[in-house]
């Protein structure tokens, strides 16, 4: 089984001025002893992985965009080395937390891309999820940025809110269109059993209203020249590269508290603990991963991206042909037509797409 270089590097940022409502990943509000040493921590992580030529840096969180100015700086200062053959460098930014002196800071250590913390063009929506923002940020950091010189900007919109209806949802998707962006990210709002709104047993909408938003927002960003790239990713000329790399199943690094990396056929779970991590105890859970295991995981990233997956880049991998491993499987996609192999690429059909998971249940058994 070959052994991949990683390509993609994910940084975990655990900070946020406020924690919103349906949350559930690795964060802590901001406080500057805590940023201090984690900064520390991250540092001394970056020497485990010397000498690697990265494609994409990923600054996520929690909200990078919290730092302050020289808080960044350190950031940026720590990961240098690994920037100099980015070829995208995004940063998760809110739009709360977003200034003039941030988005050149950005800049100037080559952050090429910004995922920008919108969720919904509705004030009250936006209170019901403790966002921190208005309406007036969100267009106002759209100017900050691209004064700043990044234009290539994606921003997330979540539907399937409690009391949302698909007139309010298309308003945000109509909403969305006016700040002339080239990637939408759309995301169901999940009830998480450890977020504030899964503590406070937040019932979630009607499955089928939620359906019923997600495919009028297919159609219509369809009909404004949109491209579905992703169950979830829509634009119009520049997928992420990054996450391309996720649904490629290219090994990949993630540093900082929460992170998980893909490297040298293992999982490596960092500890999700700020305390354990600023002790320098880094890994929490390091899993071997069978060949079995691998393939599977290339086949159910792989048929997430509307272009499918390269049969010919399974066979590089895993030295096994895809039609003999998964033969059962994709000869009953194929009959039900939800499945197809079109220049060498294996992906689901428009039907198929909608039925992933159970699709992806064949493969597993």
């Amino acid at each position: 089984m070959k052994t991949n270089k990683p390509k993609a590097l994910y940084v975990h940022v655990p900070f946020c001025d406020v924690i919103c409502a349906y949350c559930d990943f690795t964060r802590v509000v901001t406080h500057p002893k805590l940023i201090e040493d984690y900064l520390y921590a991250l540092a001394q992580e970056v020497k485990l992985y010397p000498d690697i030529d990265f494609e994409t840096i990923y600054l996520g969180g929690g909200t990078p965009s919290a730092l302050n100015s020289d808080q960044l700086t350190t950031l940026f200062e720590i990961l240098k080395d690994y920037s100099h053959q980015v070829k995208e460098y995004t940063m998760e930014v809110n739009p709360e937390s977003l200034s003039i002196e941030k988005a050149e800071l950005m800049v100037k250590y080559g952050v090429n891309r910004v995922s920008f913390g919108v969720q919904s063009f509705n004030q009250d929506e936006l209170v019901f999820m403790h966002r921190a923002h208005t309406i007036d940020m969100i267009r106002n950091g759209i100017k900050i940025l691209r004064d700043a010189g990044i234009n290539n900007i994606s921003i997330d919109l979540i539907y399937a809110l409690p009391n949302q209806t698909l007139d309010k949802w298309e308003y945000n998707l109509n909403q969305a269109l006016t700040l002339n962006i080239d990637h939408i990210s759309l995301y169901a709002l999940t009830i998480e059993e450890n977020a504030e709104f899964g503590r406070l047993k937040i019932k979630p909408i009607e499955s089928e209203l939620e359906e019923q938003m997600y495919f009028t927002a297919i159609e219509f960003l369809k009909k404004h020249g949109f491209n579905r790239y992703e169950i979830s990713n829509f634009t119009q000329s520049k997928p992420s590269m990054h996450n391309l790399h996720y649904w490629n199943y290219d090994d990949y690094i993630g540093l900082g508290p929460g992170a998980v990396s893909l490297y040298q056929h293992k999982r490596i779970e960092n500890t999700k603990n700020l305390l354990y991590y600023s002790q320098f105890k880094f890994h929490g859970n390091i899993i071997d991963l069978s060949i079995e295991d691998e393939m599977f995981e290339f086949v159910m990233m792989g048929l997430r991206v509307r272009n499918g997956l390269s049969i010919n880049r399974f066979k590089e991998r895993f030295n096994q042909d895809i039609e003999t491993i998964f033969e059962s499987a994709i000869t009953k996609g194929i009959y039900h037509k939800w499945l197809i192999i079109e220049d060498g690429y294996l992906k689901c059909t428009e039907d198929g797409y909608g039925l992933l998971h159970e699709i992806l249940v064949e493969f597993m058994n």
